[in-house]
């Protein structure tokens, strides 16, 4: 810039500038659209309603400029008028990186077009290009701001729609809301979905931490997970489980992302409305960890369905209880009976009921089959005990 220029010539060449963008607005906006399908590959991408948002927003960064450069318009105010009227699908469409290029495009069609705007005048050439300078380095702040403002929107959201989820699946008060929530927040909603519920990290940070990792390991092994803390409960609830993997093969992977202690799985749902079912089951077998001696890493609920009947969950053996009546024939329920309550061994039981040892072998074989209990195991043996005295309260 010439020392000579005064504020005030340096103000009328602004102003000379500046209807010259006015008239030249329309034909920049254009050119720098064309340009955008020319060098950018990602715009031909774009459906033809959100390429003709960004001919709006490359129409609204030219006019934003020329307000800018007349001081109409402040700095800070560029973020509301540029970005802010763009539509919200093509936010949702373009990075933060796509948005940049998008306004360098644009000014760079301006700054290729400075000798059309100021003509051989060496004051206006300079005083346009050291403009376009700095309001494209101050757009692509605004723009960075309004990404990172957005980010941290939807992240809050995201976290409240999870939370809703959440309360939804503990709560057993889920609709077909939950499934919409769950998809709002990114959630992925096919195949299985296991619960798990277990103590939670010493510290409140180390919990947000390992909820965290919970997350991320599920997605190095293509599944979701859906984390919350209840009380002194962390609760994990692992979706995309596929059919070839046992329960255990599913939960193995979270367990170290626990606090110090057992973590109890919930039995396999097949879709979010039944994920309750899950839920309670892993809740029910947690409480009661207290009444197993040196309890395993990792249990199944249904490995503790005679702690969880002691602890007052008498719902825990209602479906044993209806196996046993449905698909186990009388006499094979009174061997099982007389094995795990008199006789105490095969001999024994055999002698008590004039039957071939052989016979009771497979009788109880047979309800190790229907029940997938198996009565030589010493917890088995307790729950279908358990299972055989609530038949007899029940009159059955």
């Amino acid at each position: 810039m010439s020392r000579n220029t005064t504020p005030e010539r340096l103000a009328a060449e602004r102003a000379v500038l500046a209807r010259k963008l006015q008239r030249m607005s329309s034909e920049l906006t254009s050119n720098a659209v064309r340009r955008m399908d020319d060098t950018l590959p990602w715009f031909k991408a774009l459906s033809a309603r959100e390429r003709a948002s960004v001919g709006t927003l490359a129409q609204l960064g030219v006019s934003s400029f020329i307000g800018w450069f007349t001081g109409t318009l402040a700095s800070t105010n560029l973020t509301e008028r540029i970005f802010s009227s763009a539509p919200r699908e093509l936010a949702d469409a373009l990075t933060l990186e796509q948005t940049v290029e998008l306004v360098r495009t644009t000014i760079a069609v301006v700054e290729d077009s400075i000798t059309a705007i100021a003509g051989d005048n060496n004051v206006r050439q300079i005083e346009l290009r050291e403009s376009l300078l700095r309001y494209s380095s101050e757009v692509a702040f605004a723009a960075a701001n309004v990404y990172a403002q957005r980010a941290e929107n939807r992240g809050a959201w995201d976290a409240r729609l999870q939370a809703l989820v959440l309360d939804a699946i503990l709560t057993g008060e889920g609709d077909d809301t939950v499934e919409a929530r769950a998809a709002a927040a990114g959630w992925k909603l096919d195949g299985g979905i296991v619960v798990l519920v277990g103590p939670v990290p010493t510290t409140r940070l180390a919990a947000e931490v390992h909820a965290a990792q919970i997350q991320r390991t599920a997605r190095l092994a293509s599944l979701d997970a859906l984390v919350g803390i209840q009380s002194d409960r962390l609760v994990a609830i692992i979706s995309g489980v596929t059919e070839n993997m046992t329960i255990a093969e599913a939960a193995r992977p979270f367990v170290a992302h626990f606090g110090q202690g057992t973590v109890v799985a919930g039995p396999l749902a097949t879709s979010l409305i039944e994920a309750h079912t899950s839920a309670s089951e892993a809740m029910s077998g947690y409480r009661a960890l207290s009444l197993i001696e040196s309890p395993s890493r990792l249990l199944m609920s249904h490995e503790l369905v005679a702690a969880r009947v002691l602890n007052g969950d008498s719902e825990a053996i209602a479906p044993i209880v209806a196996t046993l009546n449905s698909s186990v024939r009388d006499d094979v329920r009174a061997t099982l009976a007389n094995y795990l309550e008199k006789s105490g061994s095969i001999e024994s039981c055999a002698r008590a009921l004039f039957i071939h040892v052989n016979t009771v072998r497979y009788r109880l074989k047979r309800v190790h089959e229907v029940t997938g209990l198996d009565p030589f195991d010493t917890n088995d043996a307790l729950t279908l005990r358990i299972a055989l005295m609530q038949a007899r309260k029940l009159g059955n």
